[in-house]
């Protein structure tokens, strides 16, 4: 088959043409960005260059853009894409940015589906408000034509790629049996290293983007009430904590945070790290977790994290409510008062890992959901 994949940024589209190239497809990206950013990507697949112009202004000017700019200009963009969308047997875009793509491709006649790796836009938006209220952030809502823009893509798709059950139950249900359940995993995790040895300092590594979705709130919470001697939390983020007053509040009371920058090679970061903890509220999958996994690293996470349904409980990682910090709290201080629970878990997870990718279950729904095969792999 021909298949064609529109990403205005990298996102996972790597692991998606990988996946499909390994199952005989041509698959050609279109995207802004070029080659290079596609880290591992298969010198088969081909990659069309549609440059993003607002993406271009964001990147040159010295100033930050606005969220309505670079709303308009993810629409923009999807409009060249859809102008220069050559034949295929099926396209695959990105949310947010495949509106015009998938009228294009539907009316060819040709199969459309959409990658939602986050959960439905009024189940997000509700959890991001929420949490602004709590933390004393300002909430900046959706406009409601990006919104009817995202409603509109999930009705034109003929399946949505979801990465987990809990980005699928925020669906209703009737878009429910579009739903493709499609684990972000492939073959390359169980390639990673397990980092060495670590230093003497007890070190809880935790990454992510968005400070309302990714549970630092409930992270610094159970950081301070555990008030450990010999430790560190790593925050890997680049987000200014001080537009958040409560999280600035309590990073002023713990001075054994540190944040880290960008790194190019991510094995420099696990490799500070003697657990690894993602207390997200809203993470429709969450592939630093099992990133870390794959690393040999305990790893703590929330039930709002969708990769957390890969692992068994106290086996291969541990699981605790989201928005609980007492719990979060107790996890961590299991880990720090057992080097041999570490050990255990830490193991138990990247069997996980590989034992998953054997599988191959990404790629398996990648190719029922683009072959449109009654035998797609949906969501229970």
């Amino acid at each position: 088959m021909n298949l064609a994949i529109a990403v205005i940024r990298p996102f996972h589209a790597t692991l998606m043409a990988n996946s499909l190239q390994n199952r005989g497809n041509i698959v050609q990206i279109l995207t802004s960005a070029p080659r290079t950013y596609f880290k591992g990507l298969n010198p088969a697949v081909g990659i069309r260059v549609i440059p993003a112009p607002v993406q271009i202004l964001k990147r040159t000017l010295p100033f930050q853009l606005p969220e309505s700019a670079e709303r308009h200009g993810l629409a923009l963009w999807d409009r060249m894409v859809a102008a220069a969308l050559p034949p295929a047997d099926a396209v695959i875009g990105f949310a947010t940015q495949a509106l015009t793509t998938g009228r294009r491709a539907r009316s060819r006649g040709t199969r459309f589906l959409l990658d939602r790796a986050c959960p439905h836009v009024d189940f997000q938006q509700n959890i991001v408000r929420s949490e602004a209220e709590h933390i004393g952030a300002r909430y900046r809502p959706q406009p409601p034509w990006f919104r009817e823009r995202q409603l509109e893509e999930y009705a034109l798709a003929d399946s949505i790629l979801v990465p987990s059950h809990y980005t699928a139950a925020s669906f209703p249900p009737e878009l429910r049996h579009k739903l493709v359940l499609a684990p972000l995993l492939g073959r390359e995790l169980s390639q990673h290293t397990v980092p060495p040895a670590r230093d003497a300092v007890f070190t809880v590594g935790v990454l992510g983007g968005n400070p309302l979705r990714k549970g630092y709130l409930y992270l610094l919470q159970a950081w301070k009430q555990m008030a450990i001697p010999n430790a560190r939390l790593l925050i890997r983020n680049q987000s200014d904590f001080a537009n958040y007053p409560l999280l600035q509040e309590l990073l002023q009371q713990l001075p054994n945070v540190e944040f880290a920058g960008y790194v190019d090679n991510i094995s420099s970061f696990y490799s500070r790290c003697d657990v690894f903890c993602l207390p997200s509220v809203d993470d429709g999958f969450g592939m630093a977790l099992s990133e870390a996994m794959a690393y040999g690293l305990p790893c703590v996470a929330t039930d709002h994290c969708g990769a957390s349904e890969l692992m068994t409980a106290g086996v291969d990682g541990l699981v605790v409510p989201a928005r609980d910090p007492d719990a979060l709290a107790q996890a961590l201080l299991s880990l720090y008062r057992d080097p041999a629970l570490r050990e255990s878990i830490g193991h138990a997870g990247r069997q996980t890992i590989a034992r998953i990718e054997q599988q191959a279950l990404y790629e398996n729904a990648l190719i029922h959901a683009v072959t449109g095969n009654e035998a797609t792999l949906r969501p229970e």
